[in-house]
């Protein structure tokens, strides 16, 4: 299903693919599944636009979103899992995030080709029992996140709704104060302050912080010395 038209046909460049799915689909009856489906098209719409990007949804509860800007990857996907725990009813995905070279068709994102393509998909058949994995042609800086990721995505399963909206919506406000969190929330400045500490927001921000300088710094690599490097093993 395409929803963004600005990638142009059969390009091949480096990209970030997020292939991910509902956990526990079948739980929810229709009325609530469609509300869910809504509110997952209409996230992932937002970061193709917002990153130059494209995606399908399929089978139901699959999706696959490529973007332009691949050092934002990881915050996608953390973003993306935030707001459909902060849902209602709230839901979980599994996000297998993958960056390198690609080619793909927008208005057919899920037929892309190329190793973002592939280490996605292959990294989500293989998921389980995580939520969130990374994956990169780049085996050295894949194998440097890969704990810190772990890490990341066993804290975002432990929040509640509650301190999953709250946490989103710090990470996506420009003014990062407690007090515009709150106002932003409609809440009381010390109650969002609480929550914000008991979901260590510090730390999530760090991290996505430090994954896109990672990402950034493997893009520069990557102009300056071509794709030899990430055709190698390790």
């Amino acid at each position: 299903m395409k929803k963004n038209s600005t990638l142009k046909s059969e390009s091949k460049s480096l990209v970030g693919v997020l292939t991910g799915d509902i956990t526990n689909s079948q739980s929810f009856g229709n009325g609530d599944f469609d509300n869910i489906l809504a509110a997952l098209r209409e996230q992932l719409s937002n970061y193709a636009t917002r990153y130059s990007g494209d995606f399908d949804v399929y089978r139901g509860d699959a999706f696959q979103l490529v973007v332009r800007q691949p050092q934002h990857c990881m915050q996608i996907a953390i973003r993306l899992r935030l707001a459909l725990k902060a849902y209602s009813p709230s839901v979980d995905v599994r996000i297998s995030v993958a960056v390198g070279e690609a080619q793909f068709r927008p208005s057919e994102v899920k037929t892309g080709t190329g190793e973002a393509f592939v280490l996605s998909g292959r990294g989500l058949d293989s998921i389980k029992p995580h939520y969130i994995a990374f994956y990169s042609s780049d085996k050295t800086l894949e194998n440097q996140t890969q704990l810190l990721t772990r890490f990341a995505d066993a804290h975002i399963s432990g929040l509640t709704q509650t301190q999953s909206q709250t946490l989103l919506a710090y990470i996506e406000a420009e003014d990062k104060s407690h007090e515009s969190v709150a106002d932003i929330l409609d809440k009381n400045r010390s109650n969002v302050s609480r929550i914000l500490n008991a979901s260590n927001y510090k730390l999530v921000a760090e991290y996505l912080r430090y994954m896109e300088q990672e990402l950034v710094l493997w893009q520069q690599e990557y102009e300056q010395v071509g794709t030899d490097k990430f055709n190698k093993e390790g």
